[in-house]
């Protein structure tokens, strides 16, 4: 069978070719393709010269405290910011709040973006899908879901934490298909009109087999059921349990092919790797979010036009923007949702209670001994030990600031792994060129870089190699360190 992405990249060189060719060119006839390598809408009809086929790369963030989307028409290579009709006039209409309720049976979505810690509500759904996922069932990030569940049994609990991702994914990504129809009113008239969505995962999840995997069913899911769960309309478990099951038993094999799980590091610095202004070499990239500040080592390797991304080490942290509220809360002596909001507020709006600025410290020093550990792991990696001299750093996130992340991050490059301390350079990731931003959007980018990374064609994504794909080397395979020499001493010095 044909591979779907060397079929979608082949018909855009030919489609690009006859428009070069000019007038006098022969008609290129519409390249066929199994059927089942495609989604067919209930509106397509028999393909016609009218126009050529759509075809749109939806780049979904699944983040914390809120979802990001960018989608790209890959046939003219342009991208653009998925802005919800529900969220329009908002500072950031972009963020899609990641927050739920579930009361007597029914689920529903949280749409006030102003609102992270609903009461009796559901939040930071994308670290519970992972606590499920790694068996992690005393996690703290599990107690709201087991309490609204009223489930006890871990295997309930991991179906009702499931539930709860199908529904919020699912209803994004009915919001997104939307919006795109809106964009494109005549989608789906002809049979080779298509969609597809990548979804990223940390690197130190992404090469866990169970982690990748409920990522990939949980978005197989909501991608076929997203007609019927657009808007988030609320709808009680049980019937979201039936609708899933239906589609598991009638679901296209084609939805394989549209769902790709990619490593979050690698979609962040897509923009980056793509740009004129990078360069080869080892970076360390601190990504911080809500709930976990994701570090992830890598070589930066062009050859013969394409790059690829090495990782040598990758790490998630629980030291997330969030816990700066959680642990000022628990220093308070009050973890209700009244409380955790009360702080968050105030931390955003940069206030400097005690309690507030303890809990900074107490992150900038854990992330720093964390940074430290990371670099150490990677050091035991290089053939040439040196080489980490060299290293530079990316900084990104929603919840990236200089107090504690920036500062903590820098102060590890002053560790006894180094002969003497180091300044290594902090690299900017650019605005791309090819997504459409008023100038005044251009500070969107800091939040939307995994996103647009997502939104690239699963083809043409940076190849990567995970850590555990590259070996510590042997002793004897190690380069001895390079010795310094001083000068010789001048007649006077003697």
């Amino acid at each position: 069978m044909i591979k779907f992405s060397i079929f979608w990249r082949n018909l855009k060189e030919k489609l690009f070719s006859k428009k070069e060719q000019g007038k006098d060119s022969p008609e290129l006839s519409p390249p066929q393709i199994p059927e089942a390598s495609f989604s067919v809408s209930s509106r397509s009809i028999k393909a016609s010269s009218q126009r050529d086929p759509y075809f749109v790369q939806i780049g979904l963030d699944f983040g914390t405290s809120y979802t990001k989307c960018i989608c790209r028409d890959v046939m003219t290579d342009k991208a653009w910011v998925h802005v919800s009709q529900k969220y329009r006039g908002q500072e950031f209409p972009f963020l899609i709040p990641g927050a739920l309720h579930f009361r007597d049976g029914m689920i529903s979505h949280v749409e006030n973006p102003e609102i992270h810690y609903p009461e009796k509500g559901l939040y930071h759904l994308k670290h519970a899908l992972v606590k499920v996922a790694l068996c992690e069932w005393d996690d703290p990030v599990l107690v709201p879901y087991r309490h609204a569940s009223n489930q006890s049994d871990i295997n309930e609990l991991t179906k009702f934490v499931e539930a709860c991702a199908v529904y919020y994914l699912g209803g994004v990504l009915g919001d997104v298909r939307n919006e795109i129809r809106r964009r494109f009113p005549d989608f789906g008239a002809l049979t080779q009109d298509y969609m597809a969505v990548n979804l990223a995962v940390p690197v130190a999840y992404a090469e866990m087999p169970q982690v990748n995997a409920i990522y990939n069913r949980v978005l197989v899911e909501a991608w076929g059921l997203a007609e019927n769960l657009s808007d988030h309309l609320l709808i009680h478990l049980s019937e979201l349990e039936n609708l899933r099951r239906d589609s598991r038993r009638i679901r296209a094999q084609s939805l394989d092919e549209e769902c790709f799980i990619y490593p979050e590091v690698s979609a962040n610095v897509q923009g980056f790797v793509r740009s004129r202004v990078s360069s080869p070499g080892m970076y360390i990239f601190c990504d911080t979010g809500a709930s976990t500040v994701d570090q992830s080592v890598f070589i930066f390797i062009r050859r013969n036009h394409t790059e690829h991304l090495a990782y040598l080490h990758g790490s998630i942290l629980p030291l997330g923007s969030s816990y700066i509220e959680h642990l000022a809360a628990l220093r308070a002596g009050k973890m209700d949702w009244q409380t955790l909001e009360m702080w968050r507020k105030r931390k955003e709006a940069g206030e400097k209670e005690l309690e507030l600025q303890k809990a900074r410290e107490w992150i900038a020093s854990q992330l720093s001994q964390s940074t430290i550990a990371t670099l150490a792991f990677t050091k035991q990696k290089l053939f040439v030990k040196d080489d980490l001299n060299g290293i530079r750093v990316i900084f990104g996130g929603g919840g990236h600031c200089d107090n504690p992340y920036k500062n903590a991050v820098m102060r590890a490059f002053s560790c006894d792994l180094f002969r003497e301390r180091i300044r290594p350079d902090i690299v900017g990731l650019p605005i791309p060129r090819d997504l459409e931003l008023e100038a005044h959007e251009s500070r969107w980018m800091r939040r939307l870089s995994v996103a647009y990374g997502l939104s690239f064609e699963k083809s043409e994504l940076s190849s990567f190699t995970y850590p555990v794909e590259l070996k510590t080397p042997e002793p004897h395979q190690i380069w001895p360190r390079r010795m310094v020499i001083d000068d010789a001493p001048t007649k006077d010095q003697c």
